[in-house]
C-alpha cells in the first residue's frame, strides 16, 4: 500500500500538493518503507529486498504547457463484440471552413477569416500538438476545443464565451458506455441543433430544449398537457418536453460518480431521425448536394459535477451543478434566476455559464449495415487524463469532517500485491510454453546467413533454448546426422552443417528434434548449400 504524506493538509479539495512524500507499507509485515524523495521530482526507489521498484511524480493537469501528451494519458474504445462494429462518429478534418472540421486544437491560424483559426489561435494554441483531437479517431473532444456556433454552422460548442469559461484542467477520465440495456439508460435534456429558427421545430433556436414531447425508453410521447412527472418510467419524467433517454451512462472514474448527459437533434433533418426525441443517429455525414448531415446531429454533451459563481448586478450567481440527477439541475438553470432585481439575466449571460460545465462532446453514427444497439454488444470509450495528485472529492466534506482520519486525511492511497507477477525461479507451465519460442534461424537457408565467420564457413543457429537441450538433426529419410548437446547459460546453439563424420549435408530438408527437461519441440528446416570457394585463399 502506499500513502503519500501531504505538507498541506486542508478540508477543501481545492488544496494544492506541491510537495510531499510518500511511504510504502507492507501489510503483511507491518513494515514501513519511505520515500527518499518528495513526488515533485520524478524519482525512481529500488526496494531490492522486495524485488520491487517504484517511480512516483507529480504530474500536471491538462492543458499545462509542461503536462505531457497535454495530460491526455490514453484513450481506447471497444466493443463486446469486436466482429460487430455498429457504432462510428464524424471524424474531424483540419481543412478549414470545412464543417467537419469540428474540433479546433492545434495552432492553425487563417489571416483572411479568423473564423477558420484553432482555439486561442493566434494568440496561446491549448493543444499545440492536437493530443486531444485523436479520441476515438476525432469523433470525440473536450468541448473547450469545439469549434462553436459562430465559426460554424454546425459547431458543437455554443460560443467563445462558454469555452474561456471552461477549464481543461476540469477533464476528467471517464467512461462512456452505450448499451442495449434500458436499465442502464441516462435521462438527458435533447437540445436543438437547428440553426435556423424558422426551421426547427416549434421555432426553437439552437441550443435550447427541444419542442418536441418527452418519450419513454420505448418512445411512448408524453400526452400533451401532462406537465413533469417524478417516475423514471414515465414519459414526462422531469418535463413533459424535450427530454429522452441516452442508451448508456458516464462514469467519471477519479470520483466513481456517474455523469449527466444532454444530446441534440436537428429537428429539420426528419429524414436523419433528428425529429423523434430518440437517440438513433444515421450513417449519413453529407447529403448529394454536400451539405452536413452528421447523422441528424445526434451530439453528445458530457457535463462536469462542479459548482461556478459569478458576480454581477451586484450579487453573486451560483450554480451548482451535481452529478447525476437525470439533468433536472441544466433543465432549471436558465431560470434560477429569473426574478433578479432590477433584470432578470438575459441569455447572453447564463447560457455561457450553463454550457461552460461540458467536458466531453462526441458525434456518433451508426454504421450501415449493422443493428444500431445490438444486445450484448455494448460500446465503451475509456478515456484518462493526467491529474496531480489531490483530493478529488464527489462532495468536498463539510467542515466538522474535513479531517476525520478515514485513512491519510482523506487523500487518495493506492493498494496493490504482486500475485501473479512476482518473479520465480522456475515455473513449470511457463516453461512448457516457453518450448514453442524454440526456434531455427534462418529458415529457410539459401547458402548464406550472417552467422558464418569466413568463405568455407556454413552456420546456423537453434534459438532460445534453455540451459540444458539436446538437439538431435535427422534427414527426411529419418537417418541420423548429427547430435549437439548444450549445457549452458546462452540460449543458442550453432550447427555447421556437417554430419558426425564432419562432412558438409546436402541440401534438403531436415528435421530438428530438441529435448529438454521441460519437454520437446519439433521443427523442419530447409537449407541449400553453396560449393566451397577455395579462390579466396
Amino acid at each position: 500500500m502506499i500513502s503519500i504524506n501531504n505538507v498541506i493538509v486542508s478540508g477543501s479539495d481545492s488544496a494544492h500538493i506541491d510537495s510531499a512524500g510518500w511511504k510504502l507499507i507492507n501489510l503483511s509485515s507491518g513494515e514501513v518503507y519511505f520515500s527518499d524523495k518528495e513526488i515533485n521530482y520524478n524519482d525512481e526507489q529500488l526496494f531490492l529486498d522486495l524485488g520491487l521498484s517504484i517511480q512516483v511524480s507529480q504530474p500536471f493537469y491538462p492543458g499545462d504547457s509542461l503536462a505531457t501528451n497535454n495530460g491526455l494519458l490514453t484513450s481506447y474504445s471497444a466493443f463486446s463484440d469486436s466482429s460487430s462494429r455498429w457504432v462510428s462518429g464524424v471524424e474531424d478534418n483540419n481543412i478549414p471552413a470545412s464543417p467537419s472540421n469540428w474540433i479546433r486544437s492545434g495552432q492553425y491560424t487563417d489571416q483572411d477569416n479568423p473564423l477558420n483559426n484553432d482555439w486561442n489561435m493566434p494568440n496561446y494554441a491549448f493543444d499545440p500538438e492536437e493530443a486531444w483531437e485523436k479520441i476515438a479517431d476525432g469523433s470525440w473532444a473536450p468541448y473547450i476545443l469545439c469549434a462553436h456556433g459562430i465559426q460554424s454552422p454546425e459547431g458543437p460548442a455554443l460560443n467563445s464565451l462558454s469555452k474561456q469559461q471552461a477549464e481543461m484542467a476540469d477533464l476528467a477520465s471517464v467512461d462512456i458506455v452505450m448499451t442495449a440495456d434500458k436499465t442502464l439508460w441516462t435521462r438527458s435534456m435533447i437540445i436543438e441543433m437547428c440553426n435556423d429558427d424558422i426551421l426547427s421545430e416549434g421555432g426553437v433556436n439552437r441550443f435550447e430544449k427541444r419542442f418536441g414531447q418527452s418519450v419513454d425508453k420505448y418512445g411512448n410521447p408524453a400526452p400533451p398537457g401532462s406537465g413533469p412527472s417524478t417516475n423514471p418510467d414515465d414519459p414526462n419524467y422531469i418535463s413533459e418536453t424535450g427530454f429522452g433517454w441516452f442508451p448508456g451512462y458516464v462514469i467519471n472514474v477519479e470520483t466513481g460518480e456517474r455523469l449527466n448527459v444532454v444530446f441534440g437533434e436537428n429537428s429539420f433533418l426528419v429524414g436523419e431521425n433528428g425529429r423523434d426525441m430518440l437517440f438513433n443517429p444515421t450513417h449519413n455525414i453529407y447529403d448529394f448536394m454536400q451539405n452536413p448531415l452528421f447523422g441528424g446531429m445526434h451530439y453528445v454533451y458530457i457535463l462536469n459535477h462542479k459548482t461556478l459563481s459569478f458576480s454581477t448586478q451586484g450579487v453573486t450567481l451560483t450554480y451548482d451543478f451535481p452529478a447525476y440527477d437525470a439533468c433536472a439541475f441544466f433543465h432549471k438553470a436558465p431560470h434560477l434566476y429569473d426574478t433578479l432585481q432590477p433584470n432578470p439575466l438575459p441569455p447572453g449571460v447564463y447560457m455561457p455559464i450553463i454550457y461552460s460545465t461540458m467536458m466531453y462532446v462526441g458525434i456518433p453514427l451508426s454504421v450501415e449495415g449493422e443493428e444500431w444497439l445490438p444486445e450484448g454488444n455494448d460500446w465503451k470509450l475509456s478515456i484518462r487524463t493526467s491529474k496531480p495528485y489531490r483530493r478529488y472529492y464527489s462532495t468536498p466534506p463539510a467542515s466538522e469532517y474535513a479531517f476525520a482520519d478515514t485513512m491519510n486525511s482523506n487523500f487518495p492511497v493506492y493498494l496493490f500485491n504482486t500475485e501473479g507477477i512476482a518473479t520465480t525461479q522456475y515455473n513449470a507451465a511457463k516453461a512448457e510454453t516457453d518450448l514453442d519460442l524454440i526456434n531455427v534461424v534462418p529458415n529457410p537457408y539459401y547458402a548464406y546467413s550472417s552467422y558464418e565467420r569466413n568463405a568455407l564457413d556454413n552456420r546456423i543457429k537453434i534459438t532460445n533454448l534453455p540451459q540444458r537441450a539436446t538437439v538431435t538433426i535427422f534427414n527426411i529419410n529419418g537417418t541420423l546426422v548429427r547430435q549437439l548437446t548444450k549445457d549452458s547459460q546462452e540460449t543458442f546453439i550453432d550447427w555447421d552443417l556437417k554430419n558426425f563424420a564432419g562432412i558438409q549435408v546436402a541440401g534438403g530438408i531436415y528435421i530438428i528434434h530438441v529435448n529438454t527437461n521441460e519437454g520437446e519441440r519439433v521443427l523442419k528446416w530447409f537449407g541449400l548449400m553453396r560449393p566451397p570457394d577455395l579462390n579466396t585463399f
